[in-house]
């Protein structure tokens, strides 16, 4: 059997028509604040939309010319034995491709790509110049960071620039990525402690890098070097 309800709980107005009612009545008083609200949210919310659609195709162009160049110029790479200067029309496209999309993933790339192609054009202060660019502005987390720190490094060696050579190669050893890379970066680091006459420490290095390293040949190179050395 049911719940028998009462007189006055009939008398009273229903709960629900009443929330309704005052609600109705609060959207009356402030219509307009109401309306202007939506429409600042409905701005918001195109404007969030347009730029993102934006942003999809800025990135979308970027990629498509970056890919080209760099298609281009792996041709380019493997023609330099008989055209040295091969790579030049790659390093001004992917220079136009910066000024062209300067906040884009493929620009932050390509900086990276012209400092290799200017390194192996043994341009080495220019090389610099670009991997630092490229370091400031790639995502710490990518696996280019260290190589492009390792390639500092390598550019500073060249240079006999040591003392730097070895700062750009202990910061390609605190990257993220670092792991992947160890046994790349003893070496580097052994060699140029070599080049500057301090065998104790290229054969700590050196050792460093055997522990890291499985292929048969390059065990066999590294055990002679520590024994030379």
């Amino acid at each position: 059997m049911g719940k028998k309800i009462d007189k006055k709980q009939l008398d009273e107005p229903d709960k629900l028509q009443l929330i309704f009612l005052s609600a109705r009545a609060f959207m009356e008083r402030h219509k307009s604040r109401i309306y202007a609200g939506a429409g600042i949210f409905l701005f918001v919310l195109a404007m969030i939309g347009g730029w993102t659609l934006y942003r999809i195709n800025y990135e979308k162009s970027a990629g498509k010319i970056y890919s080209k160049i760099f298609e281009t110029a792996q041709k380019a790479e493997s023609q330099k034995a008989e055209s040295p200067d091969a790579d030049q029309a790659a390093i001004k496209e992917y220079k136009d491709l910066i000024v062209q999309y300067p906040r884009s993933r493929a620009a932050v790339l390509a900086r990276y790509r012209l400092g290799n192609h200017y390194f192996s054009r043994h341009e080495f202060d220019a090389a610099i110049l670009a991997y630092k660019d490229f370091l400031s502005e790639s995502p710490a987390d990518s696996d280019l960071v260290t190589l492009a720190y390792h390639a500092l490094g390598a550019c500073h060696e060249a240079k006999k620039n040591f003392k730097e050579a070895i700062e750009s190669l202990e910061m390609a050893m605190k990257t993220t990525t670092a792991s992947s890379f160890e046994a790349l970066n003893y070496i580097s680091i052994a060699r140029v402690h070599e080049a500057m006459n301090s065998p104790q420490k290229a054969v700590e290095f050196y050792q460093k890098a055997l522990g890291k390293i499985t292929d048969p040949l390059m065990t066999l190179f590294l055990k002679r070097k520590i024994s030379v050395l």
